[in-house]
């Protein structure tokens, strides 16, 4: 898959010959993705646009291309065939672009929590708050399920849940902590 806007593109036309549509259709579409840093396009500008092709970034991370690929590979293909007859604006606005949406929706509400540790104070912060209990960094440390864990291994986990990268990069919170130190799950 060189060129993203060729290649979806391709897609279209092989099974709509009556509406045809080249590569400038899609310019639109490749610029949300390339916004969100899953694609690259060329720069060059020509009216205050820019120019076609559209490449997979060089420097997307490996989930983020497996995301960009299943969305490329088989959401658009899905809601190509899906949509006999409709003239290609219309999936264009209705299909598309909302599609594009919630993946890059996706991915930011996408993390990647590779220390177990991590993901337990996370899943017993979540599981406290239901029951309306907030608990402190000294209460996990307390609690029976980290007992025999040091406190520094604690400590260092709940900093790392504060600012959290998602799948697209930016940092978020997974968890707050008021001025008394009680923690609260925002995921």
């Amino acid at each position: 898959m060189k060129n993203i806007d060729s290649y979806i593109s391709g897609l279209w036309n092989r099974t709509n010959k009556s509406d045809i549509i080249v590569e400038e259709n899609l310019w639109d579409l490749c610029r949300t993705l390339e916004d969100s840093g899953f694609l690259i396009g060329d720069d060059a500008s020509i009216s205050a646009i820019s120019i076609g092709p559209f490449k997979i970034a060089s420097t997307v991370d490996v989930k983020k291309k497996d995301m960009l690929l299943y969305f490329l590979e088989t959401v658009i293909p899905a809601i190509f065939s899906k949509v006999n007859g409709l003239p290609f604006e219309q999936v264009y606005s209705l299909y598309l672009l909302p599609a594009a949406n919630i993946l890059i929706s996706l991915a930011n509400h996408s993390f990647l929590i590779k220390d177990l540790l991590q993901w337990e104070i996370l899943l017993f912060i979540k599981k406290e708050n239901k029951n309306d209990i907030y608990p402190t960094v000294d209460a996990v440390m307390k609690a029976d399920i980290f007992k025999g864990i040091e406190s520094w291994q604690i400590s260092g986990a709940i900093e790392a849940l504060k600012d959290l990268a998602n799948i697209l990069g930016d940092k978020h919170r997974l968890i707050a902590i008021d001025y008394e130190g009680r923690m609260e799950c925002l995921v």
